[in-house]
């Protein structure tokens, strides 16, 4: 409509110049060869769309295809991830020996990290009893165990969605198997994906404005989609569907092809709609789709070509109105022009070749010159001051950021025993409840003091008090379990928060502590022994009517005489 109205302006503009535009020979050529041009070039246009059209939409569909394909391989290094950490677990851990306790570790370190991606984590034996992050000892009795598809020699099994005893939502299964030295299965470790970990994976995929991405398993069966009433209720077909014609041959090219494209009719909708796919290395058979409005493909080229055609009309325009100007007076208008520019820039010329001519030409060839030479200095100088000021910029963010981590390591490590101070500590609590909420794992609060600390300061010097609390501190480090945290609380306090283990064993561990403390060298007349109370988490209790009872633990261990650990 635009190109229409254009051309209607531009024999409007030439009506209203005929009077001046036509006094010569000269004019009327010059007028006649813009016409011309005008029309050759919009005709040149037009065959370029009709003849490129095609292939600008072959061009938008192989994009597609390789966003597909980018975007499956990202799907694909997550379950190959998955793979790993499994076979890193089952080398780590010999769980064919392994007693319940050992396998149980073994499984919540599972979870950890997998950091959040897996809902649970089971161990199977030979003898298909089945062992699961919450201790339960059962016998398997899904039909991929039974019919052996989760027993054959591969180096790991990934099933199709299933229903599990343990959630309301399908999972995925993803397990490696465990073998003895003859290469015969012994057992299997797995871990459980939730589907909805999947289609929020999907979810995020930035794509174009009007597309999405949905996808399928081995039998065909659509496991995740924007319409979530599809999820786990409709499978593709290989027959035509009159909801859909069209839509069955891509169906087919997925049986035989590992990426393509093709496009159907959505009835529902009323739209046409293409839809690339590529098959999902690590999920064999899997689909990744990727559907698109066909409008929306279409759009983008109709608009550039929109725009070229646009601009190519204004262009003509202007330089019609050019022509016919410059047709009867094209002397006067560069004579003007080259009084404008020197009047403006006054520079003398230097390197610039002018055109040697005694005429207006020349004396314009001279004003070129002479804006080239301002231009190119003022851009010399502003690419330098650039460059400056990023380099400027560049040094003061790295001094920043070396600022930066100094800070946060003072922020969060006691200068002294350069154990984790309040501050951190409470940060990795806070963490250590959420899961522990989640889970319903038990965990143990322990403050510790050294005993008549006071006295050692009042006959040694602090700087003996220092050097002591060093040392515990490195002890205490050296001694705890992996999964339990250590901090000084303040003075000759101490905090040891231990997760995942009863009170039981964390009071034999934190004894066996105490004892090795009692005998260590600390280089004085008398041995260093502290006192300490431990109290277990009750839900829904904050921290600090927590830490308030380990501290009545701790005084009832004071007044016990010392060098003993009260249980609150």
């Amino acid at each position: 409509m635009s190109l229409i109205v254009l051309l209607f302006f531009q024999s409007s503009v030439l009506l209203s110049f005929k009077a001046n535009m036509f006094n010569s020979i000269k004019a009327k050529v010059i007028t006649v060869f813009s016409l011309i041009m005008a029309s050759f070039t919009i005709l040149l246009l037009c065959i370029f769309y009709i003849s490129e059209r095609d292939q600008l939409v072959n061009l938008e569909l192989q994009k597609s295809t390789e966003i597909s394909q980018l975007h499956a391989r990202s799907l694909s290094q997550e379950f190959e991830q998955y793979v790993a950490i499994l076979k890193v677990m089952k080398n780590t851990y010999d769980l064919q020996q392994a007693d319940s306790k050992t396998i149980l570790r073994a499984l919540n370190q599972l979870l950890k990290v997998g950091e959040g991606d897996f809902i649970n984590a089971a161990f199977v034996d030979q003898n298909f009893n089945l062992t699961d992050i919450s201790g339960e000892t059962r016998k398997v009795a899904h039909p991929l165990f039974i019919h052996g598809d989760m027993r054959d020699h591969k180096d790991y099994n990934i099933t199709v969605p299933i229903h599990a005893s343990f959630t309301n939502e399908p999972v995925i299964v993803v397990s490696v198997p465990i073998l003895n030295e003859q290469k015969k299965w012994q057992g299997a470790l797995a871990v459980a994906v939730p589907l909805t970990l999947i289609s929020e994976k999907l979810s995020a995929i930035k794509l174009a404005k009007e597309s999405y991405a949905w996808l399928s398993d081995a039998n065909g069966l659509i496991v995740s989609h924007p319409i979530k009433e599809v999820i786990m209720s409709t499978s593709l077909s290989t027959t035509e569907d009159p909801d859909f014609p069209g839509f069955y041959k891509i169906v087919k090219q997925t049986q035989s092809n590992q990426n393509g494209y093709g496009e159907y009719y959505d009835t529902k909708l009323a739209e046409d709609k293409i839809v690339t796919f590529s098959s999902i290395e690590v999920l064999p058979k899997w689909t990744l789709f990727v559907t698109t409005e066909k409008s929306e493909i279409f759009s983008n080229i109709d608009e550039l070509l929109y725009r070229i055609v646009t601009i190519s009309c204004l262009l003509m325009l202007f330089y019609l109105f050019v022509i016919a100007h410059l047709a009867n007076k094209i002397a006067k208008p560069i004579s003007l022009l080259t009084k404008q520019v020197k009047k403006a820039i006054n520079c003398p010329n230097n390197e610039f070749k002018m055109v040697n001519a005694k005429d207006e030409i020349g004396q314009l060839s001279e004003a070129f010159y002479i804006s080239f030479k301002k231009i190119n200095a003022y851009t010399s100088s502003l690419e330098e001051m650039v460059s400056q000021r990023t380099l400027e910029i560049s040094t003061k963010n790295t001094q920043l950021n070396e600022q930066n981590s100094e800070l946060e390591k003072l922020a969060s490590i006691d200068a002294l025993t350069q154990l984790y101070n309040r501050r951190a500590f409470m940060e990795y609590v806070n963490k250590e409840l959420s899961r522990a909420k989640r889970h319903a794992t038990p965990v143990t609060l322990a403050i510790l003091d050294i005993d008549h600390f006071k006295s050692i300061n009042d006959s040694y010097g602090h700087n003996i008090g220092d050097d002591i609390l060093q040392k515990l501190a490195e002890q205490l480090t050296l001694n705890i379990r992996h999964e339990d945290v250590v901090s000084r609380w303040g003075g000759e306090e101490f905090v040891i928060l231990m997760a995942k283990t009863t009170s039981q064993q964390a009071y034999a561990h934190l004894n066996h502590i105490r004892e090795l403390i009692s005998k260590f060298d600390f280089s004085l007349n008398n041995n260093i022994t502290f006192s300490a109370g431990m109290v277990d988490y009750q839900p829904g209790e904050s921290f600090e009517s927590w830490s308030h009872r380990a501290d009545q633990a701790l005084y009832k261990a004071k007044a016990s005489g010392r060098n003993c650990i009260v249980q609150g």
